[in-house]
């Protein structure tokens, strides 16, 4: 998958957030990320839904493919620049129903500033014969 992600990059709001894939496979995916000011709330610090949306790519590339029912995301320390790691892996997956948790780290400190979890459907997206 990764050499997937490489070449056609199925994921574009991670191609607009400038990620960096560090590792996928065997139902896990980490994913590095810079904090950019265009990122930030007017305290300085990342915008809460900024946080969902890379936590939520890391679990959906660990999964290969979720249409997210349920996303949950618990923001413990604020992120105000460098780049931040998001670590996602998937806890269960049946049929009909993935289940995934994510962590985001700060790359500089490896602080944890966030964990959230997510209830999806399976979608191989990532797949050769997924549609573009």
């Amino acid at each position: 998958m990764a050499e997937f992600w490489m070449r056609d990059r199925r994921v574009p709001i991670a191609e607009t957030l400038g990620a960096e894939l560090l590792e996928v496979g065997g139902g896990k995916a980490r994913i590095r990320y810079p904090v950019l000011p265009a990122y930030m709330n007017p305290a300085g610090q990342l915008q809460g839904g900024m946080f969902a949306v890379m936590m939520d790519t890391a679990m959906a590339l660990a999964a290969e493919g979720i249409a997210t029912a349920v996303l949950q995301i618990a923001i413990l320390r604020p992120a105000t620049g460098g780049h931040v790691i998001a670590s996602g892996h998937v806890v269960r997956a049946g049929r009909n129903i993935v289940y995934a948790e994510a962590e985001l780290h700060d790359e500089a400190t490896g602080k944890l500033l966030a964990r959230g979890n997510q209830t999806g459907l399976p979608r191989n997206v990532f797949s050769d014969s997924a549609p573009a």
